[in-house]
């Protein structure tokens, strides 16, 4: 390694040692947790007992068709508490989109925000909630860590799939549609005050958003877990959220009705984004990000995707961690060897994607676009995200080959010859 590459390596090291120390001693704040079903009409009682007297719900149209918002709406006309509605959150929150919002929550009067819907709604009210409460700091000058000057407008949150763990997070992620990329903040002001987990609203989730809800809760535990930004509080939430992940994900797609199944997911999701929170993410989400500002490829989709690709990428650095994730899952025992379980592991990972119906490659990916998204990976990922292993230009060039069309059959002959 010649010396630039080295002093890059160290540096991206030294930074994310830092960031490990802080995650040891920050004051991490707790959302008040309501749980169970029905919990989203509680929500109405919990709010105004606590002063919020004219919240902004934000949701989206397909939502708002659905009638999904509607048990919360009517508790907080029974309540006696007025409201505003913004249900223009697009699948993918861009900064425009904030902006609006946060032009009608000025416009009506409001005090607080309510978001009623997956990580988009969620990471647009968050970002609503810091715009204004601080109306001169635009979010382009938020981005990165604890950038959020004053303390955003109170928020509350009722998910409606199981997978992002945003209302568990101190993070929201943003499309720029100027520059084509995702624009991330992170503070823990944006950790919701109130947290509603109420299964009835999972009910209707078709099975392939079911699967790439679940699929990204556990990439989010994952790559918190192999990270080496690790505490115990993390790696325990992660270990919680796999367990719950690898018994009830198949029910819950299989069975959407099931609430059970679903409950279990809302808490695999909430686990998750509480163990990545204190560690932050790896490779698969950059690639996913790449995916999806390329292509519109959903978030979770594409981390289900990628995240084979990146672990075995990564195991001769994390071949321990990976293997204690196997145990814990019951994949083996403790008397087979590291590199045997790290590879049962990835192995577990494949065979639910295809039990999901999610592909082995992209299909929408042109190789003649890798390098850019290699660019985007890597300024996404460095410094901030703990990986096990560090990717330059061309190893990310040839891990992202690896998930074009036809990739996997090549591999495949291959390996038979």
């Amino acid at each position: 390694m010649s010396i630039l590459p080295r002093l890059q390596h160290l540096w991206i090291r030294g930074h994310q040692r830092l960031l490990q120390g802080l995650a040891l001693v920050l004051p991490f704040p707790r959302s008040k947790l309501l749980v169970g079903a029905g919990s989203s009409r509680q929500l109405a009682t919990e709010l105004r007992r606590r002063g919020w007297r004219h919240p902004l719900l934000v949701t989206d149209r397909n939502l708002m068709q659905l009638e999904l918002p509607r048990p919360l709406q009517d508790a907080l006309d029974a309540a006696g508490m007025s409201y505003a509605l913004y249900d223009r959150v697009p699948e993918n929150p861009s900064l425009t989109s904030v902006e609006a919002g946060l032009q009608h929550f000025r416009s009506q009067g409001c005090d607080s925000l309510i978001a009623v819907g997956g990580g988009s709604v969620i990471d647009c009210a968050k970002g609503i909630a810091a715009r204004a409460g601080n109306p001169w700091l635009p979010l382009r000058r938020m981005e990165g860590l604890f950038r959020v000057l004053l303390p955003p407008r109170p928020l509350a949150c009722i998910p409606t799939t199981a997978g992002s763990g945003s209302e568990a997070s101190i993070a929201a992620v943003f499309t720029d549609p100027h520059a084509n990329r995702k624009l991330a903040i992170a503070d823990l002001k944006l950790i919701p005050r109130v947290v509603a987990i109420d299964p009835l609203l999972m009910l209707g989730m078709p099975p392939a958003v079911t699967a790439a809800g679940g699929m990204d809760a556990l990439t989010h535990a994952v790559e918190s877990y192999i990270g080496r930004g690790g505490t115990l509080f993390s790696r325990r939430k992660a270990i919680a959220a796999l367990r719950r992940i690898a018994v009830w994900l198949p029910h819950a797609y299989r069975r959407g009705d099931d609430q059970e199944a679903r409950l279990q997911m809302a808490l695999a999701a909430h686990d998750a984004g509480q163990a990545f929170s204190r560690t932050n993410v790896g490779y698969a989400h950059a690639i996913a990000h790449g995916l999806g500002c390329h292509y519109g490829t959903s978030h979770g989709l594409a981390n289900a995707m990628a995240l084979p690709v990146v672990l075995r990428w990564s195991k001769p650095a994390c071949e321990e961690q990976l293997a204690s994730l196997a145990r814990a899952l019951e994949l083996g025992g403790t008397a087979e060897t590291a590199p045997l379980l790290a590879e049962r592991f990835i192995a577990w990972i494949e065979a639910l994607n295809r039990q999901l119906g999610i592909p082995a490659t992209v299909a929408s990916l042109r190789s003649g676009d890798i390098p850019a998204i290699s660019r985007g990976v890597l300024q996404e990922a460095h410094p901030g995200y703990p990986v096990p292993r560090l990717l330059d230009q061309a190893s990310c060039e040839a891990l992202l080959r690896r998930l074009l069309p036809g990739a996997a059959i090549i591999e495949a002959a291959t390996d038979q010859h």
